[in-house]
């Protein structure tokens, strides 16, 4: 009960003269309250001063960051600006030098020629040309014509590939295939040429920023294993794929193994005599010994080499078009015979 009625006695001190006795207290009192006393300011500090101050530090911590990370990428750059200033000066000079092998008037009559000589030359009938308006642009104008040419779509490939190939720079655009009669087709394209133009060459230093374009090698159109796309396979000629070679002599006597088809011979091992080697062939349930520059069936094969584990030989077989090919044939060694 001392406890309760104590209680009341003490929350009813004077604060007041606990502050004048203060003097009189113990030093682990006077440290205890010194503490208490530095940790109430460090707390009203933190909330009332530092954390806002403490806020903008992140801020600026952050920011640094990022800057940073800027002047490394700006230091990359400005490392490879000289390169690429140079770069772009040497691109301009190309630039500027294609320009000036641009004609500075027009070659009509002279391209009007090489177009006809180009077509005659695949086998084409050059069906018209016609002249279109010029078309002015910044640094030069372009030229078009339209051109209709008739033949076979190999021929007219080679037509465009020519055209590509020539001196002169020629852009084809607007190609249209169309059926003239079941073995030909009419081809219609737009070809345009360049010529500088004059009324731009003041400012031509200050408008050259674009890179120069590059300009394809010239490839021949090789159409030998190729096959029309417009007739199906089983109306079209072939081309057959080999080399050219000279055509085989008539005059020469057959001899027996000529009249069986090269698949139906296997090789089934070499035979040496002294310096010279024999091939051992078994067709038409026989054994043949050929040496080489023998002949072997039907297409004019003549052996050429001989190893332990294969023959070769070459055939001549006629293209189609008057002339003669060769291709080589292989018949390996059965290991089972």
């Amino acid at each position: 009960m001392r406890g309760a009625s104590g209680l009341p006695r003490l929350t009813e001190l004077d604060i007041a003269q606990l502050y004048r006795n203060a003097a009189d207290w113990p030093l682990p009192g006077k440290a205890l309250l010194g503490g208490a006393v530095v940790c109430l300011l460090w707390v009203a500090g933190n909330t009332f001063y530092l954390s806002g101050a403490r806020e903008q530090l992140r801020q600026l911590e952050a920011q640094e960051v990022a800057l940073e990370q800027q002047v490394a990428l700006k230091t990359v750059q400005v490392a490879g600006l000289e390169s690429q200033a140079s770069d772009l000066n040497t691109m301009q000079g190309r630039f500027t030098n294609l320009l000036r092998q641009l004609p500075a008037e027009t070659e009509v009559p002279g391209l009007l020629e090489d177009i006809g000589r180009l077509s005659a030359t695949n086998g084409l009938v050059l069906e018209a040309i016609d002249l279109l308006d010029d078309q002015p642009r910044t640094l030069y104008i372009e030229s078009p014509m339209q051109i209709g040419v008739t033949g076979a779509f190999h021929d007219l490939a080679a037509f465009i590939n020519g055209m590509a190939g020539m001196p002169r720079i020629i852009t084809v655009h607007d190609l249209a295939f169309s059926h003239v009669d079941p073995s030909g087709l009419r081809l219609s394209l737009v070809a345009k040429t360049y010529r500088y133009n004059h009324q731009a060459g003041d400012d031509l230093e200050a408008d050259l920023h674009p890179p120069s374009p590059a300009l394809a090698e010239p490839v021949a159109y090789d159409f030998s294993s190729l096959r029309d796309p417009f007739q199906s396979p089983s109306r079209q000629m072939v081309r057959p794929a080999g080399r050219p070679a000279a055509g085989p002599d008539f005059a020469r006597p057959r001899g027996v193994l000529e009249s069986v088809a090269l698949d139906q011979f296997e090789m089934v091992g070499t035979l040496s005599l002294g310096t010279q080697t024999f091939v051992l062939l078994r067709g038409a349930s026989s054994v043949y010994r050929l040496a080489i520059g023998d002949y072997l069936g039907p297409d004019h094969g003549r052996i050429t080499a001989i190893h332990d584990s294969h023959v070769e030989l070459a055939e001549l077989f006629p293209d189609g078009q008057g002339a003669w090919l060769e291709r080589s044939q292989t018949l390996a060694l059965n290991v089972n015979s």
